[in-house]
């Protein structure tokens, strides 16, 4: 199946999707507050862990576009930026909310991105991943973005939605 046949064909299906929401009564992500769209960005994460969905960066734009009504886009930082999202310190870091992991120049070594899955404990943050706790593997765990970074030369940064 081609790229437009699978766009046309996700489009039916989010259409029938949300028809039969609305008819239970359920009111599509796009309608809510965006505090209560980052946690469906978490529940539906974490639908995948145990399964392998590839890079990491790919991982979270998929559930980005199937919890949000558009696509997250493929740039490292502008796609977040146009998606609405800023970015914010570690300590103030909320569930739902996305870190990327970066060296400092070529944007090609030691990079990262993972969903926020929990609060922040200190210097650890719980999220979810991708291509972290196995090759290609969704997992949930806890980890400093900061030392990891560092430890591939390069930098975490947090973004927040809203």
């Amino acid at each position: 199946m081609n790229t437009r046949a699978r766009k046309t064909t996700l489009r039916a299906l989010v259409t029938t999707f949300a028809v039969a929401a609305a008819t239970a009564g359920v009111v599509p992500v796009g309608a809510v507050s965006s505090a209560d769209a980052a946690s469906a960005m978490v529940t539906h994460a974490r639908n995948y862990v145990g399964t392998y969905q590839g890079q990491c960066k790919v991982f979270v734009q998929k559930i980005y576009a199937e919890v949000y009504p558009n696509t997250l886009g493929t740039g490292y930082y502008q796609a977040y930026i146009n998606a609405g999202y800023h970015r914010v310190a570690k300590a103030d870091v909320v569930p739902g909310d996305i870190i990327q992991e970066t060296d400092s120049g070529s944007h090609t070594t030691g990079i990262h991105t993972a969903i926020v899955s929990g609060d922040p404990a200190g210097a650890e943050i719980r999220v979810i991943d991708s291509n972290f706790v196995a090759p290609n593997k969704v997992g949930e765990h806890t980890y400093n973005p900061t030392t990891h970074a560092e430890s591939h030369g390069g930098v975490a940064y947090y973004w927040h939605k809203g």
